[in-house]
């Protein structure tokens, strides 16, 4: 048995000095940028497309994380970003901060609440993500790379992960403190889909329609503990306490004109009403919620038919100037007011 655990011990160091870096700069990029720039790093920003999108009509096409970084020209905020990303992902890209090196000052983690639906939470996209985590798990590399190599994480199939989507929306109760006629996402978006806008001539405006079941899709839920990205942020505060790093939590802005104009008042009051559980959860101990919810207009996100969180300059700059007067108390003598 010792000569076994011997060989075995062997073998994973083999791996770990040969082979493995090349693997997880195949796999998980983002895990081998936070070993290259942690020491240089006074607070790494945690993202997913809506700190790098930008408009071709942009004249400045600088990040969120960059137009932050104006206003602490002393200190250095590096930018971890991963497409369709979100909390279940970047728990384990803080897993790999060297404990050895040099300390981040602290961490900013996007909060995106569209990554609370059900539609992102069941994504096609989640096999691909789960299998860039697995050679970052908190075993000897190479038994991550064994259990790589025999797919052991969740890998679905995408009409597996439909159907859970579909049977989420049609099962789950959407609650309201007031009467409201639909109990479901199905039912509702069913409702809006039977001519819920009709143009000048009766006929059925199906683009608007679209646009208004999205919304419907993307935000009528309601929030609570047994959401599984919300473990995912419980776990990521967890870290972050324990390693005394204090954490912001960057909530983006969402479409609250569109959603109010093309769904109404009830979608809004969804809305807030997550946003509050989130700043009432998470604004404690080492970690602030910064709110963008509100902050940005209808016309400054980049995608006009669909429910993104991409934003055109102005978008950016709002968010950013908030996200910075948010880490103005910990930085105050490194704050430089840029605009």
């Amino acid at each position: 048995m010792f000569v076994l655990l011997l060989i075995l011990t062997g073998l994973n160091l083999l791996y770990t000095n040969t082979l493995f870096e090349s693997d997880l700069n195949e796999k998980c990029r983002e895990a081998l940028d936070i070993k290259i720039t942690q020491q240089n790093t006074d607070i790494y920003y945690f993202a997913e497309s809506s700190n790098f999108n930008n408009r071709d009509s942009d004249s400045i096409k600088n990040s969120i994380s960059e137009i932050t970084n104006f206003f602490f020209p002393t200190l250095k905020i590096t930018a971890i970003n991963k497409a369709a990303s979100h909390a279940g992902i970047f728990k384990y890209w803080l897993t790999r901060l060297d404990h050895s090196g040099k300390k981040p000052k602290a961490i900013v983690v996007t909060l995106n609440m569209r990554s609370f639906d059900a539609a992102w939470i069941n994504s096609k996209l989640k096999t691909q993500l789960q299998e860039s985590m697995v050679l970052t798990k908190p075993y000897p590399n190479l038994v991550n790379r064994f259990l790589l190599s025999l797919q052991a994480f969740d890998n679905k199939t995408e009409q597996q992960r439909e159907k859970d989507m579909l049977d989420n929306w049609k099962s789950t109760p959407v609650e309201f403190p007031f009467p409201f006629k639909y109990k479901t996402v199905t039912e509702w978006d069913y409702a809006m889909s039977q001519g819920g806008f009709v143009k000048a001539d009766g006929s059925w405006d199906t683009d608007k329609i679209i646009l208004a079941c999205h919304y419907i899709k993307a935000y009528a839920f309601n929030l609570n503990a047994d959401n599984p990205r919300i473990k995912d942020f419980d776990a990521i505060s967890d870290w972050c306490s324990q390693n005394k790093i204090p954490l912001y939590l960057n909530l983006l802005a969402e479409n609250i004109q569109y959603a109010d104009s093309l769904v109404g008042k009830e979608l809004v009051f969804l809305m807030k009403k997550n946003r509050d559980y989130l700043v009432s959860r998470y604004n404690k101990n080492n970690c602030r919620v910064i709110d963008n919810l509100e902050l940005v207009k209808g016309t400054e996100f980049t995608d006009q038919t669909w429910t993104t969180e991409h934003y055109g300059y102005r978008g950016r700059m709002i968010i950013a100037r908030n996200l910075a007067e948010g880490l103005k108390e910990q930085f105050i003598n490194e704050y430089k007011k840029a605009y």
